[in-house]
């Protein structure tokens, strides 16, 4: 059995949010932990476990608000790297490896585009489409062998539906294969 705990459920839970409070204030762990009577490490691990407990908008609001206490140490790194300041490469690296870090929290709830890849691909064929024509009007310009005649191209043919293109061409399909 476990040993019980000296401070009951309704105290831990009030500690939890002035500490989340804290946080969002802008607090470090070390100064929270002081105020608080626990290490930094426990002031982190609360922390993560009040986010990984938490719903989605949480973590979200969590990683935005870690971001935005990154960006003026990310402007003094960048600073300092830019005036010539070897030792702060260390520190911007560092840095841009947190902002990465909390980025990937924020477009992790971001939707799937479904369908993404078939409307990318209609819009590079009829890209193309567009390319071959314009190159073939240039060059029957220069050789002379049409009229040299104006049309109005809008840029997509009547047959050229973008949003429910199922099947795009094979020049366009291969050109994505060699990217």
């Amino acid at each position: 059995m476990p040993a019980p705990s000296h401070h009951p459920a309704r105290d831990r839970d009030l500690r939890r949010l002035r500490i989340l409070a804290q946080v969002q204030a802008g607090e470090s762990y070390a100064s929270i932990g002081r105020a608080e009577g626990l290490s930094r490490e426990r002031v982190r691990q609360i922390v993560a476990q009040a986010l990984s407990a938490g719903e989605s908008e949480t973590r979200i609001d969590h990683a935005r608000l870690q971001i935005a206490r990154l960006e003026p140490a990310l402007r003094l790194a960048a600073g300092a790297v830019a005036e010539g300041d070897l030792a702060a490469i260390d520190r911007l690296l560092r840095v841009l490896d947190r902002l990465d870090k909390y980025s990937a929290v924020e477009g992790a709830e971001a939707k799937p585009n479904e369908g993404g890849r078939t409307r990318l691909l209609a819009k590079l064929d009829a890209m193309a489409q567009r390319m071959i024509r314009a190159r073939e009007r240039e060059q029957a310009a220069t050789t002379d062998e049409a009229p040299q005649t104006v049309e109005a191209d809008d840029g997509l043919d009547a047959s050229e539906d973008i949003d429910g293109a199922e099947n795009p061409s094979p020049a366009s399909s291969a050109a994505l294969d060699e990217v």
